[in-house]
């Protein structure tokens, strides 16, 4: 739940526009090694598809989006993973600035953004937990204050849910 509290909080300073390349990151030795594993990537017809029948709050945010990428990996042991396996995406990053960068126990969340002529161009989430970790990478124009205010609805929704409401 902390984690998922910063990714919104990054949502929330990140009001702009952005629009990024395709990142190039192989996590495919951390697929094999995790116990559960999420791996979406939806793009062209696939990912038009998928918003076909999104409500509109989803598509005015995500309307311009060319690439969504998310791995999502849970380990049976802490020592599976380590932060060295991120360094080949982290070493793609060296234009893009770190927006969020939050440290605790066993614990990080961080945001980056790319900027390219005055404006943001890009978004990555990196989140590692002691036997998790997930990257979502976005690309094509979003507005990342419309996604804020989806996710946020989103939680509402579930809590609701989850209390029986």
């Amino acid at each position: 739940m902390k984690t998922l509290f910063t990714a919104t909080l990054g949502l929330a300073f990140a009001s702009a526009f952005a629009s990024a390349q395709a990142l190039d990151f192989n996590l495919d030795a951390l697929s094999a090694k995790a116990k559960e594993k999420a791996e979406v990537t939806l793009e062209g017809s696939l990912l038009t598809q998928a918003l076909q029948n999104a409500p509109e709050k989803v598509k005015g945010a995500v309307g311009n989006v060319s690439r969504v990428v998310v791995r999502h990996y849970e380990f049976d042991r802490t020592d599976q993973y380590s932060d060295a396996d991120l360094d080949p995406i982290r070493k793609q990053l060296s234009s893009w600035s770190r927006i969020i960068n939050v440290k605790e126990d066993h614990e990080s969340t961080e945001i980056y953004m790319l900027n390219q002529n005055g404006k943001p161009a890009g978004f990555l989430l990196i989140s590692a937990e002691a036997k998790e970790l997930t990257v979502v990478h976005i690309v094509g124009a979003i507005d990342l204050a419309s996604l804020q205010a989806v996710v946020k609805s989103t939680i509402s929704y579930d809590l609701k849910s989850a209390a029986g409401q």
